[in-house]
């Protein structure tokens, strides 16, 4: 039995990840976000929190969240992607490193971002 319990805790304590809280001074920034070979543009902008928006070439959402506190919360009914998380990430480290362009590898997805 106490093995259970402390399956489910260590279950519990690792779904619950939080993000690096960051503090950087901007109000807006775009990106141009090419992910394998697809164009996409992301807004950010910070007011209570971070707020990010990433739209196809067509107009389309595909993500539309929040980072505040540590954690992110769809503003949309978009379905649930860690991967637009993880990128909205990198990009808030560019921010704060004051990079304008970069290429990764996010989820054996190539990445290609820069600061417009």
């Amino acid at each position: 039995m106490q093995k259970i319990i402390l399956i489910l805790f260590i279950g519990l304590f690792l779904g619950c990840a939080k993000y690096q809280l960051y503090d950087i001074d901007f109000t807006q920034k775009h990106f141009s976000v090419e992910i394998d070979g697809v164009m996409h543009i992301l807004y950010i902008s910070k007011n209570d929190g971070y707020n990010f928006a990433i739209f196809d070439t067509f107009g389309v959402p595909k993500a539309n969240k929040v980072l505040k506190d540590g954690v992110f919360e769809s503003t949309k009914f978009l379905p649930r992607d860690s991967f637009y998380e993880l990128l909205f990430i990198e990009s808030l480290e560019m921010i704060d490193k004051d990079i304008k362009h970069k290429d990764f590898v996010l989820k054996d997805k190539r990445i290609k971002m820069v600061e417009l």
